[in-house]
């Protein structure tokens, strides 16, 4: 997959503590949750081989031993170095209803972590 900057306009809540397993078939792959959006996630941390093109994954998100797990269907959409090691940004193709509830209650107009612009040039915070 081709390196590519970031280029979401969407609104995007920073989760901290939540981790993602992405499975491709044949292996599994860990990283870290940085934010999130109704159509998408970002992970950190994937190691530099994750790089499949044009593929659906099954990820698995948690927020810890008591926190719920989300199943969903990604497609990887950009990647970036960071440093031996990857972030990815991933199109959510298929998610449950619990994963949108979530993600509405931790978005910025809803009390969670404002992160993606300048809050007064924002759509989504006003």
């Amino acid at each position: 997959m081709e390196e590519q900057a970031e280029k979401r306009q969407e609104c995007r809540a920073r989760l901290k503590g939540y981790i993602a397993d992405i499975a491709d078939g044949h292996f599994i792959y860990g990283g870290m949750v940085e934010d999130v959006s109704l159509q998408g996630l970002r992970l950190n941390d994937l190691p530099d081989k994750f790089s499949l093109e044009g593929r659906k994954y099954s990820m698995i998100v948690s927020g810890g031993p008591d926190a719920p797990c989300y199943k969903l269907k990604v497609a990887p959409r950009w990647r970036r170095k960071n440093g031996i090691l990857v972030d990815v940004g991933f199109n959510i193709a298929e998610a449950p209803e619990s994963w949108q509830d979530f993600v509405q209650r931790m978005l910025p107009q809803h009390g969670g972590e404002h992160e993606h612009c300048p809050r007064e040039q924002c759509s989504c915070c006003g």
